[in-house]
């Protein structure tokens, strides 16, 4: 294990996670469904949990986590705001959060295939956290298909 691998991997779980609640957050103003606002409260949480753990953990290794650039948060927030003047149906949020777990568990797959000395608890966690993004990708899906499946009637 090198402490160098350990603390990337760290920061992209903080980063990620970072940027997902961000996102959340900038959607949930204009979500009226009750059950869908509930998930996504459940899954900025369980994303915040992750942050936690890993600025725990870089804490302990001597770095403070990190945050995203301010440009990218920018560029997030900016995208959000255009995809929501043209599209507010909950299918569309869902759609939009479930490509941004999407990019999510790609990323942490870079980052654990690129960090692979990073050891166990770093690799494990951001393991899980790829794992609980694919999970959200597939309950975000299920949003979408409710309702073409109404559609379809």
């Amino acid at each position: 294990m090198t402490q160098n691998d350990e603390n990337h991997l760290l920061h992209e779980i903080c980063r990620n996670s970072s940027m997902g609640v961000e996102a959340i957050h900038q959607v949930l103003k204009d979500v009226y469904d009750e059950e869908f606002a509930y998930e996504l409260n459940v899954q900025a949480d369980k994303m915040e949990q992750f942050a936690r753990k890993a600025g725990m953990r870089l804490r302990e290794n001597g770095s403070e986590p990190s945050e995203p650039k301010p440009i990218a948060t920018a560029m997030l927030k900016t995208t959000i705001r255009m995809k929501q003047a043209l599209q507010n149906k909950t299918e569309d949020v869902a759609d939009m959060i479930g490509k941004g777990n999407e990019r999510g568990v790609k990323e942490l797959k870079h980052a654990i295939h690129k960090y692979r000395n990073a050891g166990i608890y770093a690799t494990e966690l951001a393991k899980e956290m790829a794992d609980f993004e694919e999970d959200n990708l597939r309950k975000m899906k299920t949003y979408c298909q409710d309702t073409e499946d109404s559609d379809k009637k």
